[in-house]
């Protein structure tokens, strides 16, 4: 270092300007080379591996749905287990006798008294068909719990929308709306 500032010293102002200059051009040069080439190469290359890992993780949701259903047969099994699930959960006619049949058995089974069932008018829900049915029960609080998970739990959709609970010492008298479902075909 010391040999080339001497040198630059020694030597006359037009070469000491060159010098300055080659230096400045090797800076620029550089810079150059950094912002036009190498820095939009980075960017790409991020890019590239970002584009890279959704792929891959395309592919392993795509092998993994295949690995799960490689027997076709199995797949269409279930397939169609679920489908017929899904036609009692919600069947394309309101049944609305067979529903409140179920009501009686449940209420048997939850060792509740049904005193008053009572259909109200079908009401347009979405492409769906709601059917409203006006509940009276009385018994144990144990058993309308019981008969409470039995409708939660049973083969078809029932939302219970309003209830109102009078107890009357150990006997729970208990109103109710319970909305049942229906999605006529097209």
């Amino acid at each position: 270092m010391d040999k080339f500032l001497r040198k630059i010293q020694t030597c006359s102002k037009e070469d000491a300007y060159r010098i300055v200059a080659s230096l400045a051009g090797t800076l620029l040069g550089g810079l150059l080379f950094y912002f036009a080439l190498h820095r939009p190469l980075a960017v790409a290359a991020e890019e590239y591996a970002r584009q890279a890992a959704e792929t891959t993780q395309k592919i392993t949701a795509v092998t993994n749905f295949q690995n799960a259903h490689l027997n076709m047969k199995e797949y269409r099994g279930e397939l169609k287990k679920r489908e017929q699930r899904v036609q009692q959960y919600l069947p394309e006619r309101m049944e609305q006798g067979g529903f409140i049949l179920y009501l009686k058995r449940l209420a048997l089974q939850s060792k509740m008294e049904l005193q008053m069932v009572s259909p109200q008018k079908n009401e347009p829900f979405g492409e769906a068909l709601c059917l409203p049915i006006k509940l009276k029960l009385t018994g144990t609080y144990f058993c309308l719990l019981k008969f409470l998970q039995g409708l939660q739990e049973g083969e078809r959709l029932a939302v219970v929308k309003n209830m109102s609970i009078i107890s009357k010492g150990d006997v729970l008298e208990a109103d109710m709306l319970v909305n049942i479902y229906a999605v006529p075909a097209k």
